[in-house]
């Protein structure tokens, strides 16, 4: 069993959003799927349903945040996918900055790099922390 089913937010500018996970999650072999004219998922699609994230346009925007990037990204939500190799995650790394992602540095080893923890973060248009990881087997 999973330990969740699903993870659901809200942002101000969904037409910006969907660009940029439709652009970035394809290099993690995850779909992005438009179920309504007011969100959409993103999700393994058949091979995976579940878990899955639903991106739902704010109905009213609060009057302090604009739909413009934020001033402090990643003091929002922190979302980590794992990717199936490094070269997933430097895949990742260029489609999310294409598709409208904010960098936080390149991909790289976090930690020692005996650990085996190639990983990159970068900001969604919302300011939420997308990091993408693979963990080598060592030993």
């Amino acid at each position: 069993m999973s330990l969740f089913d699903h993870i659901g937010f809200h942002t101000p500018d969904l037409a910006r959003s969907l660009h940029f996970y439709a652009g970035c999650m394809p290099a993690l072999e995850l779909e992005v799927i438009r179920n309504a004219d007011t969100s959409f998922f993103v999700s393994g699609g058949e091979r995976a349903p579940v878990p899955f994230i639903w991106v739902m346009g704010a109905s009213q925007p609060a009057a302090d945040s604009p739909a413009a990037a934020p001033q402090n990204p990643g003091d929002h939500l922190h979302l980590m996918f794992a990717a199936l190799s490094r070269d997933a995650v430097e895949a990742f790394h260029q489609a999310a900055l294409t598709f409208g992602g904010i960098d936080s540095g390149p991909p790289g080893y976090q930690g020692p790099e005996e650990m085996g923890y190639y990983a990159a973060l970068v900001f969604d248009p919302d300011g939420n922390t997308i990091e993408v990881g693979f963990r080598e087997r060592r030993g």
